[in-house]
């Protein structure tokens, strides 16, 4: 009997410690024998980068709507520190081959083309990058069905597609950005006069659009370009060249290398500012820019500002919280604007 009694009550005491354990998991976790803690948020990659290769991704020559040559053009890029240009004339590709004589080992012409449509009178523009075909342009009932032709066309190549100037002609909404469907890259800032980038009172800005397609789940890049139509200074538009740019993470100027950057968002976007390095670990966000005076705001989901670091010469970092959704930077000093890659919140 004694025997029966000591085993009910260890049989007891043991239900009572089981049941304490299981209440004592977080509110809302899985229940069970295997259920496990959820890890901690942390971001969805991880890397460092000190290693930069400097070009454009829009650029116009007279086998378009350009003054100079494409020659000319890619001498002025090539002359001038650049590792790499793309020539995306309307509706023409030029591609290396076109220029042997100029690509070298510290230089590269990347494939481009500006796929150019109309949409009832409005242009809708989105570069193929890193092609071997024509994609072409036309008419087409609105913007998304140009948009979606213009993917296609690229993406079916192993090409890169850049969604350019949402604003000019107001030919882009945010519900026509948010149906293209593996745009790669997004124009947030240009030497073009004409695309007002900064938007107006009834127009969100480039970099907006940017925030809001982030924030809907598209994984995509904001880039700075020249759209570069003249090299001569008495030119109307004055899109001339060195305004804006990219500089990919990539330690040669090599096409495959910068392609597979750009495929994957593997850059920051410039209109003045330069990075020494750029660090994002599990819980951290690191960006060092080159010049003392430089600030860096840390931008969120929605375009929310997360911390903003005055003077961050010697490097800013951010610690994640968990509630961000995304992380980028913003660098700015007295040269202009800088922009890195979003890095996506997760507890997975």
């Amino acid at each position: 009997m004694q025997t029966r009694v000591a085993a009910g009550v260890i049989a007891l005491l043991a239900g009572a410690f089981l049941m304490h354990a299981w209440d004592a998991r977080a509110p809302g976790s899985p229940r069970g024998p295997t259920a496990r803690a959820p890890r901690p948020a942390h971001f969805a990659r991880a890397f460092r980068v000190s290693r930069f290769v400097r070009g454009n991704l829009h650029t116009h020559t007279t086998a378009s709507d350009g003054d100079a040559s494409p020659a000319d053009v890619v001498r002025w890029y090539r002359d001038h520190g650049y590792g790499f240009v793309a020539l995306t004339d309307h509706n023409v590709l030029t591609g290396p081959r076109d220029l042997a004589a100029w690509v070298t080992p510290e230089f590269a012409v990347i494939p481009g083309e500006e796929v150019s449509m109309y949409v009832h009178g409005k242009q809708v523009h989105v570069n193929a990058l890193c092609t071997r075909a024509l994609v072409r342009g036309g008419d087409f009932p609105t913007a998304e069905a140009a948009l979606a032709h213009a993917l296609v066309g690229v993406l079916e190549q192993g090409g890169v597609a850049l969604i350019n100037h949402p604003n000019f002609d107001w030919a882009l909404t945010n519900d026509d950005i948010l149906s293209a469907d593996g745009e790669q890259l997004l124009e947030i800032a240009s030497g073009h006069p004409y695309v007002h980038g900064r938007g107006d009172a009834t127009h969100p800005s480039h970099e907006q659009l940017w925030d809001d397609a982030l924030t809907a789940g598209h994984d995509v890049m904001g880039v700075a370009v020249d759209d570069t139509h003249h090299l001569v200074t008495d030119a109307d538009p004055e899109a001339f060249p060195g305004v804006a740019w990219v500089a990919v993470f990539a330690d040669e100027a090599k096409e495959d290398r910068i392609c597979e950057a750009l495929r994957r968002g593997a850059l920051y976007a410039s209109t003045g500012p330069e990075l020494a390095s750029l660090e994002v670990s599990p819980q951290t966000y690191e960006v060092a820019p080159t010049a003392p005076e430089a600030s860096v705001v840390f931008i969120g989901a929605g375009g929310r500002v997360l911390a903003r670091v005055p003077h961050a010469g010697a490097g800013a970092t951010y610690r994640l919280v968990g509630d961000e959704g995304y992380v980028r930077a913003r660098v700015e000093d007295a040269r202009g604007v800088a922009w890195t890659p979003a890095v996506r919140v997760t507890r997975d």
